[in-house]
């Protein structure tokens, strides 16, 4: 009973970072019945907003809900203006403590961080989960697993989500690697979910009665790189890449959504083919 109660309250929602994630997610929650407010730096991202969506220009690190209603869940989606140690460290790390305080006053059933697998550091392709030890191998997935440290020290109730490689709609990766035939190492395990299924899942926890404090989001199959850029080819009708050996020490990962699996979410996308399958039959993208 608990979990249908809790499924039928609406909540005021913010999501800091209106990236595509937190535009997909505003559409689910907006959709769901609850209140949203999106906070950006970018003025010129209020073009893309839903009407019926709160918009507030301010920078995280300035963060100030003062005159908010009082906000029952955040979500904190940021993305670095720079891929390297210092952007890591800023759009992650140093926005916990302003957007902490900014919080302190509002009555916070639960704030959600997304951040990211590489936290877990490359291995040779054994299988991994939330329970599995988080050796960041990169200086930027260091600052991300800081964060998650920060955050979870912050006193509220926090759930951090790990998704794997993200792809979609606008993600061209991996169709570029095709298209440009660059090799590719043999065995490489690699991981996605589809951006659809990272919205729907932030949206998800909302229903959740008690959410655990760590999921990693990533679809049924972890499959070699190798395989999924050979289906590409063959679909794209392009030669498939060339193929090296794997450096024996970087082999990759294969994660299991097992605890994702517990919650009930229904994956939209289950597999890359299930994913890549639309994006395919889109005119732009062959």
């Amino acid at each position: 009973m608990t979990n249908q109660r809790h499924h039928h309250c609406h909540y005021h929602c913010l999501i800091v970072g209106y990236g595509d994630i937190g535009r997909r997610l505003a559409n689910e929650l907006l959709g769901a019945g609850h209140q949203v407010t999106a906070v950006s730096r970018r003025l010129h991202v209020a073009e893309t907003v839903n009407p019926a969506l709160r918009f507030l220009q301010q920078d995280a690190l300035h963060a100030d809900f003062a005159q908010l209603p009082d906000i029952d869940y955040a979500y904190v989606i940021l993305t670095p203006d720079q891929s390297d140690a210092a952007g890591y460290r800023r759009a992650y790390y140093d926005t916990v403590q302003p957007l902490q305080q900014a919080l302190q006053s509002h009555p916070l059933q639960r704030l959600v961080f997304v951040s990211s697998t590489g936290v877990y550091g490359d291995n040779q392709g054994q299988w991994l989960d939330e329970e599995s030890p988080v050796r960041p191998v990169s200086v930027t997935s260091s600052w991300l697993f800081e964060a998650e440290q920060a955050w979870r020290k912050s006193g509220f109730p926090v759930t951090i989500v790990r998704p794997s490689g993200i792809y979609g709609a606008g993600r061209e990766r991996l169709l570029n690697w095709v298209r440009q035939g660059r090799p590719v190492s043999d065995p490489q395990w690699s991981n996605r979910i589809h951006q659809d299924d990272v919205a729907g899942f932030l949206a998800y926890l909302l229903t959740l009665p008690e959410p655990q404090d760590t999921y990693i989001l990533t679809d049924d199959l972890p499959v070699c790189q190798r395989e999924v850029l050979d289906w590409l080819a063959d679909q794209l009708q392009l030669p498939r890449v060339p193929v090296r050996p794997a450096v024996p020490d970087a082999i990759g990962k294969k994660l299991s959504n097992q605890r994702l699996r517990q919650t009930g979410y229904p994956l939209r996308y289950c597999n890359f083919k299930q994913g890549y399958g639309p994006l395919l039959n889109q005119p732009q993208i062959t």
